[in-house]
């Protein structure tokens, strides 16, 4: 092998040395951006498992008991959604 041979040879390496560091800088950076979007997604998930908890299990009132009232006391123990159901 003479030597413009080699000096060509390490030359195409060197060129493809660049092209290899140049698409695993390429990957890098897509992972990055996956990751970004990944953390994104989970929170946004977490945001609508709280917001379907909160449907799940809506919060009820209780009357007061500090007064006589001729309701029974399985009455008075039903709870009353806060949320209304009739027309608007």
């Amino acid at each position: 092998m003479t030597m413009p041979q080699i000096m060509g040879m390490m030359q195409g390496l060197q060129e493809a040395m660049a092209a290899s560091k140049a698409e695993q800088e390429h990957m890098q950076a897509d992972l990055t951006a996956s990751q970004a979007r990944n953390d994104n997604l989970h929170h946004t998930n977490e945001e609508l498992r709280r917001g379907w908890r909160d449907v799940d299990e809506p919060e009820t009132a209780t009357p007061p008991r500090e007064f006589s009232t001729p309701f029974s006391q399985a009455i008075l123990e039903t709870a009353i959604p806060t949320r209304s159901w009739g027309p608007k």
